[in-house]
C-alpha cells in the first residue's frame, strides 16, 4: 500500500466554527480573569458530585488555559479534523467532536474516585475531543505520513498508539504533572467505540426499546442534512437519495446485521427503500 504525506486543507465549516468559539471564549476567559468562570465551566469532579454540575462535561472542552494551549489544539484540530468532517459531513463531524469532548471528560470524573484525576481542580481544554480526532485520523488513513515536529516522518495510527500509551502511562503513574492525561485518553477511547461499535450500539438500543417503550420513535425521528449534492432532504421526503448521505455504508451494513439477527420482516420501510437502493448501486457499478 503507497505511503502518503498530507493533512489540513481549507478551514471547513464546523472547524472553522469550533476555531472560532474557542478563540472567543478564550479572549472572555482572559478579560474576566476570574476563577470563578473556570470552577463554574471547567470540569471540577467535586462540583459534578456535589453540586450536579453535569453541564461541566460539555463546557471544559471551551476553555483553554494559555496561547500555547489553545494554540496546539486549534492547530490540530485543524491539521486532522478538516479532512475528517469533508469526508463525514458537518452534522457527523461535530457530534463525533462533541462526543468524544464529554467522553473525556467523563474519564477524568470517573478517575478522581481512585485519585488518579484532581477531584477538586478544574480540568479545562478541548485535548479530549482532539485526541478523538486523532484517533479517526489513524483509522481512516493509518498509512499517511505525520511529520511529527516538522521533521520525524511517522504513520497516522503509529502517532496515535504511541501517543495514547504514553498518556495511558503518565495517567497511572501520576507523572502526567499538569496534563488532563485521562481526557486524552478518555477522548480517544470513546472515538474508538463511536467509530467501531457505534452503529451496533444503536441497533441493539432501538430493538431495546421497540420491545419496552415507545421510545423507539424518538430515535426514528432523526433527521438527516445532506451535506453534498445541494438540497438538504429529511426522512419525510418520499424518495431520498440516501447514497449520498455520508452513513449510506454504515446504514447498510446496520441493516444487514438487523436482518441477521432479527430477519427480513423487522425491516422499517425507510430501511427497505435504503437496502433497494444500494442494491441498485451494486448494479450499475456492473
Amino acid at each position: 500500500m503507497p505511503v502518503q504525506f498530507g493533512f489540513g486543507g481549507g478551514l471547513s465549516r464546523a472547524v472553522k466554527a469550533l476555531l472560532i468559539t474557542n478563540t472567543i471564549i478564550f479572549v472572555v476567559t482572559a478579560l474576566i480573569q476570574s476563577p470563578l468562570w473556570t470552577y463554574l465551566f471547567g470540569l471540577t469532579p467535586y462540583f459534578i458530585n456535589h453540586k450536579f454540575m453535569l453541564w461541566q462535561f460539555f463546557t471544559y472542552m471551551f476553555l483553554h488555559g494559555d496561547l500555547s494551549h489553545i494554540g496546539w489544539n486549534m492547530f490540530a484540530l485543524w491539521m486532522f479534523g478538516t479532512e475528517l468532517e469533508y469526508n463525514w459531513g458537518t452534522r457527523d463531524f461535530i457530534k463525533y467532536y462533541l462526543t468524544c469532548g464529554v467522553g473525556g471528560g467523563i474519564l477524568v470524573w470517573l478517575t478522581a474516585f481512585f485519585d488518579l484525576s484532581a477531584a477538586t481542580i478544574p480540568t479545562i481544554g478541548a485535548s479530549g475531543a482532539i485526541f478523538g480526532i486523532l484517533v479517526a485520523y489513524g483509522m481512516m488513513w493509518p498509512d499517511r505520513l505525520i511529520l511529527f515536529f516538522g521533521i520525524l516522518p511517522i504513520k497516522a495510527l503509529h502517532f496515535v498508539l504511541i501517543f495514547g500509551a504514553i498518556d495511558l502511562f503518565r495517567g497511572i503513574s501520576g507523572t502526567g504533572g499538569n496534563i488532563a492525561v485521562f481526557a486524552h485518553v478518555g477522548g480517544g477511547i470513546t472515538g474508538f467505540i463511536y467509530l467501531k461499535y457505534g452503529w451496533r450500539i444503536m441497533v441493539y438500543l432501538e430493538s431495546f426499546f421497540k420491545h419496552h417503550g415507545n421510545l423507539t420513535e424518538w430515535f426514528r425521528r432523526k433527521r438527516f442534512t445532506v451535506i453534498q449534492g445541494g438540497k438538504g432532504k429529511t426522512d419525510s421526503d418520499g424518495d431520498d437519495d440516501y447514497s449520498i448521505h455520508p452513513d449510506f455504508d454504515e446504514e447498510v451494513d446496520r441493516i444487514l446485521d438487523k436482518i441477521a439477527r432479527h430477519g427480513k420482516d423487522s425491516l422499517t420501510e425507510k430501511e427497505r427503500k435504503l437496502l433497494d437502493r444500494a442494491s441498485q448501486k451494486r448494479r450499475q457499478r456492473k
